[in-house]
C-alpha cells in the first residue's frame, strides 16, 4: 500500500480534486490510500461527502500564526518582481489597510520596495529559498509519523502550506506541488520551497514557474485545468429551458450573467448592477433578458444582500456555494453548487465581469464578454477604480487576446449588451485564443493527467 498525504484548507481543493476524474483513478489503482489533512471543523463534512476507505482524514495544523512564516511570506511576496506586485504594493500603501501610522507605512513600503528590486537577482531568491529551508521545523513530524507518506501532494504552493514541502523534502519524502492559479506566480510566491515535480494548468504557467520561480522546466509538467474538465465534457449539464426554470428565470427570454470579483471591487459591482437596472427602466435594450448575479465564492454575498438585489432590481441572486457554519471559510463546493456553475456558464446569453477568472471558464463555452472598465456614476482614485485592474500581468495577457469588449462608459456598457444580443459571434476569435492560451488541454482528461503524474512519482525512489 502505497500513501499520498494532502494538505488543504479550503474548498478550491474539493473543486479542484476531490471533485474531478484524479480522485477515482487514483482509488482505482489498488495500492493507494490517500490521507487528506483538513481544516478540524470539516472534517466531519468531508466524510460524508467522500466515504471511501482508500480516504483518511486527518486535522491540519495550524502554521498561520507562526513568526518565521509569518516573515518568509512578507519577504516572498515583497520579492516578487512584476508590474502586478508593484500595483498591489501601491495599492496597500495608498489605501493604508489596518490603519497603520504614516511612519509605519513608509517603513514598510520602503522595505517592500528594497525587496522588489532584489526580487529580479537569482540570487536573492535563491538565498531566500536556502535561508528559509535551513530553518527547523517538526510541524507534521507527528503526520508523517503515523500515516509515513511515500508522496506529499502540496495543492496551492502558497505561503504556509511551503512549510509541509520543507518537512517532507528533509524527511526524504517524495514531494509533489500544483500551481493554484494563473496569477499567483505574478504576485504571491517565488515557489519558496522546489517540490521534486510541480504541476503547471498552462504553457504560460510553466514559463513563469522557470522565470519568478527558478524551478527547473525538465521537471515541471502542463497538465491543463482540472476542474475544467466537466465543461470540456458537458458533464452534468442540463437543458436550457430546465435550467431557466430551476433559477426562477423566464426561458423565453436571453441571459445575462454578473460575475463579481471579489471584495476588492465589489463596491463597484454593485454600481454597475444600479446602472443596468436603470437602464432597464428607461427601455434602453433591444429586448428584454434576465441577469443572474454570480458571487465569488470566496466572497459570497449574505442572505441579506441578495435578498436586497433581488428586491431591489428584481436580478436573480442565488448563492454561489455552500456554506456550513460562520466564518471566512464556511464555504464549499458541494456537487450542487458546481453543477450550478457549470449551467451558468453554459446558458449565459453575455457574461460580465471585472478581473475574474470567470472570463475564463466563459471562454471555453463561447460565452460573450464584457470586462468592466469604469467605476459607475462615481469618480474614484485610480486605486480604487477599476480601471487598473487590466494594468495587472495576467490580466493584460488575456487583454491582448481581443475576447473581451471592455467598456468605459454606462453607453458603452448598454451598446455592447445591445451589440451582443444581437450578434453573440462578436469577439468570438479572441474567445478562441483564450481558451487556448489559458486552458491548454480540452480534451476532459486534464485531472487524469494530475492523477497519472502522482502515479508515476509513487513509483520512483525516494526524494531529490
Amino acid at each position: 500500500m502505497k500513501t499520498i498525504l494532502i494538505n488543504f484548507g479550503n474548498s478550491f481543493f474539493v473543486r479542484n480534486f476531490l471533485r474531478t476524474d484524479a480522485l477515482p483513478i487514483l482509488r482505482s489503482a489498488g495500492y493507494i490510500r490517500i490521507v487528506l489533512l483538513a481544516p478540524a471543523e470539516k472534517i466531519e463534512y468531508y466524510k460524508k461527502e467522500f466515504p471511501y476507505p482508500e480516504l483518511v482524514f486527518g486535522a491540519l495544523p495550524n502554521t498561520k500564526n507562526f513568526l518565521v512564516e509569518r516573515f518568509f511570506r512578507f519577504l516572498e511576496t515583497a520579492s516578487v518582481h512584476t508590474h502586478t506586485a508593484t500595483m498591489i504594493r501601491r495599492y496597500d500603501f495608498v489605501r493604508s489597510r489596518g490603519g497603520k501610522f504614516l511612519a509605519t507605512r513608509l517603513w514598510l513600503a520602503v522595505l517592500r520596495r528594497a525587496c522588489w528590486e532584489l526580487g529580479r537577482f537569482r540570487w536573492w531568491r535563491k538565498c531566500i529559498r536556502r535561508v528559509y529551508f535551513l530553518f527547523p521545523s517538526a510541524t507534521f513530524r507527528e503526520a508523517f509519523l503515523i500515516y509515513k507518506p511515500d508522496l506529499v501532494y502540496c495543492p496551492t504552493m502558497l505561503y504556509h502550506d511551503m512549510r509541509i514541502v520543507k518537512e517532507a523534502k528533509k524527511a526524504g519524502i517524495k514531494t509533489l506541488g500544483m500551481i493554484l492559479s494563473w496569477d499567483n506566480l505574478y504576485s504571491k510566491s517565488l515557489i519558496r520551497v522546489h517540490p521534486d515535480r510541480l504541476l503547471v494548468h498552462t504553457e504560460l504557467a510553466r514559463k513563469q514557474a522557470e522565470k519568478f520561480g527558478d524551478y527547473p522546466p525538465e521537471r515541471v509538467q502542463v497538465t491543463g485545468i482540472a476542474q475544467y474538465d466537466r465543461y470540456f465534457t458537458k458533464k452534468d449539464i442540463i437543458p436550457r429551458e430546465d435550467f431557466m426554470r430551476d433559477i426562477g428565470a423566464d426561458p423565453h427570454k436571453k441571459l445575462i450573467v454578473y460575475g463579481t470579483s471579489g471584495k476588492g471591487s465589489l463596491w463597484i459591482d454593485l454600481d454597475i448592477l444600479g446602472i443596468v437596472a436603470e437602464e432597464i427602466k428607461k427601455q434602453s435594450f433591444g429586448e428584454p433578458f434576465e441577469l443572474l448575479l454570480r458571487a465569488h465564492p470566496r466572497y459570497d454575498l449574505p442572505a441579506h444582500k441578495l435578498e436586497f438585489i433581488r428586491n431591489q432590481y428584481h436580478f436573480l441572486a442565488i448563492p454561489s456555494t455552500k456554506h456550513l457554519g460562520g466564518g471566512q471559510n464556511d464555504w464549499e463546493f458541494d456537487e450542487e453548487k458546481t453543477a450550478f456553475l457549470a449551467n451558468t456558464l453554459a446558458h449565459a446569453d453575455i457574461i460580465i465581469s471585472m478581473y475574474s477568472t470567470f472570463f475564463i471558464e466563459a471562454a471555453v463555452f463561447d460565452r460573450p464578454l464584457i470586462g468592466i472598465a469604469f467605476d459607475g456614476e462615481k469618480k474614484r482614485p485610480y486605486w480604487d477604480s477599476a480601471v487598473r485592474f487590466f494594468e495587472w500581468d495576467h490580466l493584460k495577457e488575456i487583454r491582448e487576446l481581443k475576447g473581451i469588449w471592455h467598456v468605459r462608459s454606462r453607453a458603452e456598457l448598454v451598446d455592447a449588451i445591445n451589440a451582443y444580443l444581437k450578434n453573440p459571434a462578436l469577439y468570438c476569435e479572441g474567445r478562441a485564443r483564450m481558451k487556448e492560451v489559458q486552458s491548454q488541454y480540452t480534451d476532459g482528461k486534464s485531472a487524469e493527467r494530475v492523477a497519472r503524474c502522482m502515479i508515476g512519482l509513487l513509483k520512483e525512489g525516494n526524494s531529490v
